[in-house]
């Protein structure tokens, strides 16, 4: 090539532009990658034992193993390999089953299934949320004004992470798919039989079982919760913190309140049953 002959030269200056820019590019989205090559498998997590039954059940192939201890299934569903396991009540089960099970499966796919006491008063036992955005309603400082938050602090130089934590919007995508093609789900809950719905919406999680009204107006408030669990938020900490692609499918059970034993205990394995027959429905757009 010859600077003599000016097209050919623009042309060459132009490629070479392109491709340093292409280049840099892919840098910063090497940056943005998960820090691992993901396998073929989807996670599926539920917090306690009745979260989980329809989808082990539901299992083609399946076995049981442990990893650290820690009881999982594993087999095919709509033709995708699955893992299934239980993380345990709380933030503290959740972050590290979650972790856990990342590393040690590599999933394409983490999926967070199971019940959640219902905030949001139009909600009946047995609906179903998936949620676009997650918090962690007790992280910051309570004060006789009530709770201040703050950023959370992440262990890469103390930087800053924003709480809130959202599936990619090509997830709520897939979700909203899901959610349009469902089927009529019916439900007796407290001696009454309805259809459930199916929507997009708002879980926010903690260490708190029961919580007073105080705390359920600032869910409401604040936030726009859906749903109030112990769960959902960690799990989507860790994800976002490791790049994996995830969505949280919760069911309301009991309305929030401060002591929730006997309603949980009644209306939970509803809720549990309705969060998993979604999920499996979910699978199928994964």
């Amino acid at each position: 090539m010859s600077k003599n002959n000016p097209s050919i030269f623009f042309i060459h200056t132009v490629i070479s532009a392109v491709l340093l820019f292409s280049s840099a590019l892919l840098q910063a989205e090497n940056i943005e990658m998960p820090f691992y090559d993901p396998s073929d498998k989807i996670l599926i997590l539920g917090a306690v034992p009745q979260e989980i039954p329809p989808i082990v059940e539901a299992l083609e192939n399946s076995t049981k193993a442990d990893l650290w201890g820690i009881p999982y299934w594993q087999g095919t569903l709509e033709g995708k390999e699955v893992v299934v396991a239980i993380t345990g009540v709380g933030k503290t089960f959740t972050g590290m089953t979650t972790t856990l099970f990342i590393t040690q499966f590599k999933p394409r796919f983490v999926l967070m299934t199971g019940s959640g006491a219902r905030v949001n008063t139009e909600l009946r036992t047995g609906d179903v949320i998936v949620a676009v955005d997650t918090y962690e309603h007790d992280y910051g400082s309570l004060t006789p004004n009530g709770m201040v938050y703050r950023e959370m602090n992440g262990p890469i130089d103390g930087n800053e992470v924003e709480n809130r934590f959202s599936p990619a919007a090509e997830h709520i995508k897939i979700a909203k798919e899901a959610i349009a093609s469902y089927p009529i789900q019916t439900v007796t809950a407290d001696g009454n039989e309805y259809d459930t719905i199916a929507r997009l919406g708002v879980v926010s999680s903690s260490d708190l079982f029961g919580v007073t009204n105080q705390r359920i107006e600032l869910l409401r408030s604040r936030f726009n919760t859906d749903i109030m669990e112990m769960e959902s938020a960690p799990l989507g900490l860790v994800c976002e913190q490791f790049g994996a692609p995830f969505l949280i499918v919760r069911s309301g059970s009991n309305q929030a309140q401060e002591a929730p034993n006997n309603d949980y205990l009644r209306l939970g394995p509803i809720a549990a049953r309705e969060a998993a027959k979604f999920t499996l429905h979910l699978l199928k757009y994964l």
